[in-house]
């Protein structure tokens, strides 16, 4: 098993070295813990990409944070790009704040996407997906409002959930719909895009919490291992048999 910084430096090939502090633990020190990274986009989404099919003790959360600071400052605002943004999306990690919604705490462990398309109506949304099963699984429509061109905030989304369901996928072979059960979940906020890039997105949320998304391509074995000039199965030896 690799432990999650030999994973990080395997992934960076950074000409300088890496240095965290140890005290960061708060977000405020999170965004203050030094690193000294040629391109700290590339190492968080490596990173994500190498958990994904390696086994090994995963990076604390408040290190992650300190990537995401530093992505945050050397691109500064990130103006919305719907084209850019526009597809399918995998959660890979997130930061659930203290006001973050029960359902979104309880539902965190699970694997999640967040799909930018449009619904059923052809109204513009992000499809929040949550799998609780091979068959089960969440799923909540927020539709979206584009920031005005010359807001202080120009990545910042008016979001209002606009339909929510538990559906169970059974015979799709013969071209069955989803049986779906309208859940009550109701509520309003906003989403800020803070990076954005073909590959990675983060985001903020209204109510504090962090999420880091990747296009589902990059986390297969095949997109992940050469980018760190492995050989085809040889990586298996870390932890995947």
């Amino acid at each position: 098993m690799l432990p999650a910084f030999a994973c990080l430096a395997i992934a960076t090939r950074a000409a300088r070295p890496l240095t965290i502090s140890p005290q960061a633990r708060a977000p405020a020190a999170a965004c203050s813990a030094t690193f000294t990274l040629t391109d700290p986009a590339f190492a968080l989404r490596r990173y994500l990409q190498l958990r994904a099919v390696l086994a090994g003790a995963p990076m604390a959360d408040s290190t992650v944070e300190s990537l995401v600071c530093r992505i945050e400052e050397a691109t500064g605002p990130t103006p919305f790009d719907e084209r850019k943004i526009w597809g399918d999306w995998q959660l890979c990690w997130q930061k659930n704040s203290r006001e973050a919604a029960a359902s979104q705490k309880a539902l965190a462990p699970l694997p999640q996407y967040s799909n930018f398309m449009l619904d059923e109506s052809g109204v513009k949304v992000f499809r929040n997906i949550v799998a609780l099963t091979k068959r089960l699984r969440v799923v909540a429509d927020v539709e979206y409002t584009a920031p005005e061109a010359d807001c202080g905030t120009p990545g910042r989304l008016g979001s209002v959930i606009r339909r929510a369901t538990l559906e169970l996928r059974v015979g799709q072979r013969w071209g069955w719909r989803p049986i779906g059960l309208p859940l009550p979940l109701r509520g309003e906020g906003w989403l800020e895009v803070v990076y954005l890039s073909d590959g990675m997105r983060i985001t903020r949320g209204n109510r504090g919490g962090v999420f880091v998304h990747l296009r589902p391509e990059l986390l297969t074995e095949r997109a992940a291992w050469p980018a760190v000039g492995g050989g085809s199965g040889t990586h298996r030896m870390a932890g995947r048999r």
